[in-house]
């Protein structure tokens, strides 16, 4: 009853006091937000360059742009203008639409772009801009809009070029934690050295519903990288590689989110660059919901989305056993110099006794010391993976609460409970199982909060002009250190409102000591036990990750100081066995001090029972790899809801989805994962990396190593629910899966439906795997020359259970390693198959692809299994200028796979030859343009022409209707007195016909469909000739007497005209003026020309003012 009247006391006294609290500084508060109102500024107009150019000058100050709106209200050119960007800007800046072209930014400097920098209360929008953002110098941080953003970038377009040194984006150059790039479009080119994307470098914030159609890093002469320079660091280390990593065709590096968007452009070099993706170079952010068709090309890490997933990594370090056992030898230090006070008027042994005593646990303290210096000097960190269930972990947590009221609990000097029913074990490091399970009160409350997950809110793609930026993982990302490391500026601090801890925590108490660790009392149990379980339901039952790896280099010398730790100890539990025996017969406070001594040793071996463990934890227990507990609304390193359309090609990790999904530690590991907790040696790296819910139409190539539907090379994480449906083409390499090249992790409810080639360890899910479960394959594996399977070419062991639940049609390839298991790598007939649940569609038929050489889709079909193609339905082959084109030759019946048709080209033939043949010489030659090398076929006819003569054949022919050619033909005995007739929808005409060798040539006109043979008599010659000649003569008489008249005429026209008559003609003449007239000296037409030559000379001189 007086415990609950004393709580509810406390209750009412803090009730007050909050009270009071809040009445003072409502006040405060009211007076502050009024005084805080933003002062609204005029808003500044543009309509010509000059205002333009105000606006830079005024924006060299960062507050003059703060709460104001600028609008641009013409389209401008700023080309020879001396614009070169606004220094900084933070209101609001409406585009309306309207087009800036002409920027030409091409200074020494960095941070450049049109906006240098736009602050995180900028807003802009609705903008087009034109020209090239390529500065000298440095030449780091350049965007075409904006060289770093920290705001809202709407709608915006830039068209043109953006290059520099690192950190080049066609938007811009760094999207910060609170940047968004939204609805925004890139065109023309980007290009650079190290992270360079279509619209951001680097992205720590949002970009999304964007889309980038610029080629990025396609030419390697933009970037003149001298291939002499590089060395074997710098492909070993690619970070430190700067002329050829980190390139997308969205963003370069991506640790915030990027939804929703579109790459349409070539990203990177042939056989060049490392980590280079479609949508993004490498990532560790999130990335869900966006498309590539572009091709993408590197030499190692290339992916159609990411081309290097890198994993969300913390290092937590807890308080580890051997500080425990330090701070517990300086409690029993305590305990036995009491008992040595107490025990000086107590007999000489007794006293003698408790001396020893306190010389054993003096020789402790400094054993824990020596043991702790040589575990520190002795550890090293270097990179490797591990795995944690804390379902034990929270049992205990709830344990350490107790109860006050146990009867077998025995009260102790300091006010904790201990079980009396430990005991010290063995002290040389193995232990029982309740003891190596047992953990301490004071670790379980400082622990609980540190496992708790950081996660953020899912950030909205397209339902604001301005999303908010706090509500994303990528602001908590952002650092004041990234932005000293690229040189860009603090856009101010974000006031930080949310806590991103999921889970209760803790209440403050006054009951907490200042280390954080709760002391449990009686008075305050219930309310700290209440406390305690929150924070352990709050505590995921296990956690996943790959970190670096810890070695001790110094073993020997740990295990001398723990074999003198575990003397001593040893003898001091001999000294206390025999006081508690001498002391049986001393005074009341002694025999207490031997037991708070005797309690302090259980404790001892309580802690001491895992120090061994600590000192040499195998791997697996300082890892966890949490990637196989994701959830829908996990968004850290994850890539989820992906189609990848476009071809991806590497000479080592290639992948449709992801070219690899590992960490790429730095010179300095401690860079690549985030440290929370003071040093020790009992800490948990977890980590995390998924690819869920992504498709990969695409052809992934490689010519080396480890290349997959999804991902090249899964050296860690999980590949969740996703589907490999394009082909995977390495004929020379090893390691080929549908889904994953090479797999060190998980891959779990994932579908392949594809085409594969490789040379070794092929399979239909893996190449090489580790965990494979639930997954479905239909492939054909049509090239390997050993380890091949339908669902994996190689695993460790197929029949330790890491393998389960998998099935695959039977098309001639086994399982695993060419056997196949029950349950675990199981084929079964396609109806089987096919009725399986949760099947994607893409099963249930069969696809038939017409593509070009270049893989354009030109139609595609879709049939039921073991069913013939029509042909009549081929779609007709793309034109291709001076080329004729045909689809490749394939057997489109009872088919029983997609297949993929090409369309072939060749040029176009001058010349097609008939089957029929005289003398072994084709009867028939048609010279034109032909999209074919077959025979010309001849059909003979009925038809014939109406003419004089004997007809020597007739042949019909079918030739392209559009346009004429010069048609050949072998006569069967001679070519005298023959001529060709040719047959159109006009009807039967005689062709113009000549001798060439033993052919007949003529042309044949469009349409020509038929053509015949006719011998003309030869008695009709010498009289056609005569006749000719006849007729010829006639022609001539008749003409020389039409002069003779026409002479006559002209005569008499000059003698009836004036004496004086000037005849004039400009010259030339036709038939005007007889050539008789020329004689007459009335004549002056020859004058005329003369005289207006000389005039023309003078005008010309005169307006040329030539003296």
């Amino acid at each position: 009853m007086n415990r609950t009247s004393d709580l509810t006391r406390r209750l009412w006294a803090a009730l007050l006091a909050l009270c009071l609290t809040l009445s003072l500084a409502l006040p405060v508060f009211a007076e502050g937000e009024s005084e805080s109102e933003p002062e609204t500024k005029e808003t500044y107009h543009i309509g010509t360059v000059d205002e333009l150019l105000q606006l830079a000058d005024y924006c060299r100050l960062d507050s003059w742009s703060e709460n104001r709106t600028v609008v641009l209200d013409t389209d401008l050119e700023v080309t020879g203008s001396g614009f070169t960007g606004i220094p900084s800007f933070s209101g609001v800046f409406e585009g309306q639409g309207h087009v800036i072209s002409g920027l030409s930014l091409v200074d020494d400097g960095s941070v450049i772009g049109f906006f240098r920098y736009v602050q995180k209360e900028a807003n802009v929008r609705d903008l087009v801009v034109r020209g090239r953002a390529m500065p000298s110098g440095s030449r780091t941080t350049v965007g075409g809009l904006a060289g770093s953003n920290a705001g809202t970038l709407h709608n915006c377009r830039f068209e043109g070029v953006s290059s520099g040194a690192s950190i080049v984006g066609g938007i811009a150059g760094n999207n910060l934690a609170t940047g968004v790039i939204e609805s925004c479009t890139t065109t023309g080119s980007v290009y650079g050295a190290h992270f360079i994307g279509g619209l951001a470098g680097q992205n720590h914030g949002i970009i999304a519903n964007s889309t980038n159609a610029a080629s990025v890093n396609t030419t390697v002469e933009q970037n003149d990288i001298d291939l002499s320079e590089l060395t074997l660091g710098d492909l070993i280390g690619t970070e430190n590689a700067a002329d050829i990593t980190d390139i997308g065709g969205i963003a370069g590096q991506s640790g915030g989110v990027i939804r929703a968007c579109m790459n349409r452009g070539t990203v990177g070099y042939q056989h060049m660059g490392y980590n280079v993706g479609g949508i993004a170079g490498s990532q560790t952010g999130y990335i869900e919901g966006c498309v590539n068709y572009g091709t993408v090309y590197a030499r190692k890490e290339s992916g159609g989305i990411v081309g290097q997933m890198e994993p969300s990594s913390t290092l937590q370090y807890t308080k580890d056993t051997l500080q425990e056992l330090s701070e517990e030898m300086t409690t029993l230090q305590t305990l036995v110099d009491r008992a040595c006070d107490d025990a000086s008027a107590a007999s000489s042994d007794l006293s003698n006794q408790l001396h020893n005593l306190q010389n054993s646990v003096t020789s402790s303290r400094s054993a824990i010391e020596n043991l702790l210096k040589q575990a520190e000097d002795g550890l090293s960190i270097s990179s490797q993976t591990v795995k944690t269930d804390l379902t034990q972990f929270k049992q205990n947590l709830k344990d350490t609460t107790g109860d006050a009221s146990d009867p077998d609990a025995t009260k102790q000097p300091d006010g904790a409970i201990i079980d009396p029913g430990y005991s010290i074990g063995d002290l040389t490091g193995s232990s029982s199982e309740e003891e190596t399970t047992a953990a301490a009160p004071e670790e379980s409350a400082d622990t609980a909060p540190a496992e708790q997950p950081a996660v953020t809110q899912d950030a909205p793609a397209e339902q604001s002009d301005q999303p908010a930026a706090e509500d994303t993982p990528a602001e908590q990302a952002e650092s004041d250190t990234a932005r000293e490391a690229h040189s860009q500026p603090d856009p101010g601090t974000a006031a930080d409102d949310s806590d991103p801890t999921v889970g209760p925590m803790p209440t403050p108490d006054k009951n907490q000591a200042d280390t954080g660790y709760i002391v449990e009392e009686p008075g305050n149990n219930d309310i700290a036990k209440d406390l305690v379980d929150g924070i352990s339901d709050a505590i995921p039952d296990s956690v996943d990750v790959e970190i670096p790896k810890v070695e001790l280099t110094n073993r020997d010398a740990i295990t001398a100081s723990k074999n003198d730790l575990s003397s001593n100890l040893t003898g001091i539990g001999d000294i206390v066995s025999s006081l508690n025996t001498s002391a049986s017969g001393n005074s009341q406070a002694l025999i207490n001090d031997v037991r708070a001594i005797s309690n302090q040793i259980n404790k001892i071996g309580q802690t001491l029972s895992g120090a061994s463990e600590n000192v040499n934890r195998d791997a697996d227990d300082i890892v966890d790899d949490i990637s196989d507990e994701d959830t829908d609304s996990d968004v850290e390193a994850k890539v989820s809801n992906c189609i990848n359309s476009g071809s991806v090609y590497a000479d080592i990790n290639a992948g449709g989805i992801t070219g690899a999904m590992a960490r790429e530690n730095d010179l300095d590991p401690e860079d690549d994962y985030t440290i929370a907790g003071s040093e020790s040696l009992n800490f948990t790296f977890k980590t995390r990396v998924v690819a869920r819910d992504c498709t990969n139409y695409g052809t992934v190539s490689a010519k080396k190593q480890r290349v997959g539907g999804i991902v090249g090379d899964a050296e860690m994480g999980s590949v969740i629910d996703c589907r490999g449906f394009g082909t995977v083409d390495a004929e020379d390499a090893t390691g080929v899966g549908g889904v994953a090249g090479v797999s060190k992790s998980v891959i779990r409810d994932s579908y392949a439906k594809c085409r594969l080639s490789g040379s070794k360890q092929v399979g239909g899910i893996a190449g090489s795997g580790a965990t494979i479960e639930n997954c479905r394959a239909m492939v054909m594996i049509e090239s390997g020359s050993e380890q091949l399977g339908a669902i994996a070419g190689i695993v460790n062991d197929p029949l330790d259970g890491s393998v389960t639940g998998n099935t695959f049609v039977d098309t001639g390839t086994a399982g695993i390693d060419s056997v196949s298991y029950k349950g675990i790598a199981e084929p079964l007939p396609y109806e089987e198959f096919a009725a399986q649940e949760n099947l994607p569609s893409d099963f249930s038929s069969l696809c038939i692809r017409f593509v070009t050489e270049d893989d354009s889709l030109v139609q595609q079909y879709y049939i039921p299994y073991g069913s013939d193609f029509p042909t009549d339905q081929l779609p007709p082959v793309p034109h291709h200028e001076g080329q004729y084109g045909s689809w490749e030759d394939v057997n489109l019946t009872n088919m029983t796979f997609d297949a993929t048709i090409h369309a072939e080209y060749n040029s176009m033939n001058t010349v097609r030859q008939s089957q029929e043949k005289r003398s072994g010489r084709s009867i028939v030659l048609v010279e034109g343009s032909f999209d074919t090398t077959d025979e010309l076929m001849l059909h003979e006819i009925d038809d014939a022409p109406q003419t004089l003569g004997t007809l020597v054949e007739v042949w019909g022919l079918e030739l392209p209707a559009d346009t004429g050619h010069t048609l050949r033909y072998m006569p069967p005995e001679t070519t005298d007195n023959t001529v060709l007739w040719v047959k159109t929808d006009a009807g039967w005409q005689q062709a113009e016909t000549s001798v060439d060798g033993s052919y007949l040539t003529c042309t044949a006109p469009a349409g020509t469909t038929a053509f015949a043979a006719v011998q003309v008599p030869a008695s009709k010659v010498p009289l056609l000739a005569a006749a000719c000649g006849a007729a010829a003569a006639l022609l001539l008489v008749i003409l020389f007497i039409a002069r003779k008249r026409k002479k006559r005429k002209a005569k008499k026209a000059a003698e009836k005209a004036k004496k004086d008559l000037c005849i004039l003609h400009p010259l030339p003449r036709v038939n005007e003026i007889s050539v008789e007239v020329d004689d007459d000296p009335r004549a002056c037409y020859f004058k005329q020309a003369r005289y207006g030559k000389y005039i023309r000379m003078a005008l010309i001189l005169k307006l040329l003012d030539i003296k």
